[in-house]
């Protein structure tokens, strides 16, 4: 069975998951949101790799 994911862990970017392209395509829109310093956008990408990690791969997505 799965671990719920603790509230501390939300505040972490979640991890692609190796070989996901959705996974990396997500990732590198967050990091151009970083360097661009648009948190709305680096977070909105965040939480849809989270979403996309937990019905595609069903797996933890922090480190």
């Amino acid at each position: 069975m799965q671990q719920p994911v603790q509230p501390d862990e939300l505040n972490r970017p979640p991890v692609p998951t190796p070989g996901c392209a959705t996974c990396t395509e997500l990732a590198i829109t967050r990091d151009d949101a970083r360097a661009r310093g648009n948190r709305r956008a680096e977070t909105d990408a965040d939480d849809l790799l989270r979403r996309h990690q937990h019905s595609d791969h069903a797996c933890r997505t922090t480190r």
